[in-house]
C-alpha cells in the first residue's frame, strides 16, 4: 500500500536540513508504530520519497512525502498516528491511499510551486523603492550565479522560469506571491530572486520565504496547474 501525505514546516523548525527532516520523519513512523515496508540488502531502510527538498530557512505547508506500508491502513488513522509522533512544528496536513503504481513519483508530477516571500524595509519609502525595483528587475533578463554539480557556477537567466509574480506593500514590508518552475531536474529557486533583486537595490534587508503550494500537470497528486498569464501591472497598496 502507499500512502500519499502532505505535511506543513513551521517557522520554528524551518533551518531543519532536508537530511535531517527524512531522518525525523522515519523515527516518528517507527515511533508511530505503523507498518513501514523496508528496502533489501545489508542496511534496510523505510520506504519514503519525498517530492522535492525544501531550502534551509524556508517555512512550507506543501510538503509531499509518500510512504510504503506492508499492509492497508486508514490514512486518517495513519495521519493521526505520524502526528502524534512528530515534533513540533511538523504536521500531516492530509493523507490519502494510492493503490497499485499508477501515476508516477511526486517528484515526476511537479510543474510549479507558488511561494509567499516577505521583505521588512526601514521605511515606507524604502519599500516603495523596492517595489519599483522588482518591476525594473521583471521588465528584462534576470541574469544570477547558480551553482550546479557538473558545471560549478555559471551565470543563468531565471525570467522564464517565473511564471507568475504579484507584488504588494503596505508601510515597511513589501509582499510577493510568486509561482516558479519547480520539475525533478530541478527548476527556479526564489532565493535567487531574492539575490539579484538585492543586487538591483543596492541594499540588504530581512525576508521570509514560505512555499504555499506544488503544483502538478495533471493534478495526479498535488493541485493541477492552470497558466497564469502574467499581467503588465500587478502592485496595490
Amino acid at each position: 500500500m502507499r500512502i500519499i501525505a502532505r505535511f506543513s514546516k513551521g517557522e520554528n523548525v524551518r533551518f531543519v536540513s532536508h537530511l535531517d527532516v527524512q531522518r525525523l520523519f522515519h523515527r516518528a513512523l517507527m515511533r508511530a508504530g505503523l507498518p513501514v515496508e523496508f528496502s533489501n540488502g545489508y542496511n534496510p531502510h523505510p520506504l519514503t520519497s519525498f517530492a522535492t527538498a525544501l531550502s534551509v530557512g524556508v517555512s512550507s505547508e506543501a510538503e509531499w512525502l509518500e510512504v510504503r506500508l506492508k499492509y492497508d491502513v486508514e490514512p486518517q488513522d495513519f495521519l493521526d498516528r505520524l502526528n502524534a509522533s512528530l515534533p513540533n512544528g511538523f504536521r500531516i496536513e492530509e493523507a490519502f491511499a494510492n493503490e497499485g503504481d499508477g501515476g508516477g513519483s511526486l517528484s515526476s508530477c511537479m510543474v510549479a510551486a507558488e511561494y509567499a516571500l516577505q521583505f521588512t524595509c526601514n521605511s515606507h519609502e524604502a519599500a516603495v523603492r523596492l517595489t519599483e525595483d522588482a518591476f525594473d528587475l521583471l521588465n528584462g533578463p534576470i541574469v544570477v550565479t547558480k551553482r550546479t554539480k557538473r558545471a560549478g557556477s555559471k551565470e543563468v537567466d531565471i525570467r522564464p522560469g517565473i511564471f507568475y509574480i504579484e507584488i504588494t506593500f503596505d508601510d515597511e514590508v513589501v509582499r510577493m506571491l510568486v509561482v516558479c518552475e519547480l520539475t525533478s531536474t530541478g527548476g527556479t529557486n526564489p532565493e535567487l530572486l531574492v539575490k539579484a533583486l538585492m543586487d538591483r537595490a543596492g541594499m540588504c534587508f530581512g525576508y521570509r520565504i514560505h512555499r504555499k503550494c506544488i503544483y502538478s500537470a495533471d493534478g495526479s497528486y498535488m493541485p493541477k496547474y492552470h497558466a497564469i498569464v502574467m499581467p503588465s501591472d500587478t502592485v496595490t497598496t
